[in-house]
């Protein structure tokens, strides 16, 4: 039984990973996100009878967060993941450019 761990999967390309990859009742899917009721809602809604789903929440830019989730993944787990599929993005505040209105 393959285990999968999928960062961002609240929506977008994560979502879709979920979704398919959690249509196979032999796979352990972990769905790392930052709204876990919200995302919690959208599967009971649109991905219903899916008990292999997992959801975690985190938050990449915290690193507390990002281990506590490591810690309830194991458990799930039983210490072995198979797949890591890092899907969720970090957009920087900060540029290393200018913006074109100063140029």
């Amino acid at each position: 039984m393959p285990s999968y761990l999928v960062t961002g999967a609240s929506r977008g390309i994560g979502w879709a990973f979920l979704d398919q990859l959690s249509a196979d009742a032999n796979n352990t899917v972990i769905a790392i996100v930052r709204n876990k009721l919200a995302t919690e809602q959208k599967v009971l809604d649109k991905l219903p009878g899916r008990p292999n789903i997992h959801i975690l929440e985190s938050d990449l830019t915290n690193y507390d967060t990002l281990q506590a989730a490591a810690a309830d993944t194991a458990k799930i787990t039983g210490g072995s993941l198979d797949y890591l599929i890092a899907n969720a993005a970090l957009i920087s505040r900060y540029d290393a450019f200018d913006p074109i209105g100063v140029l």
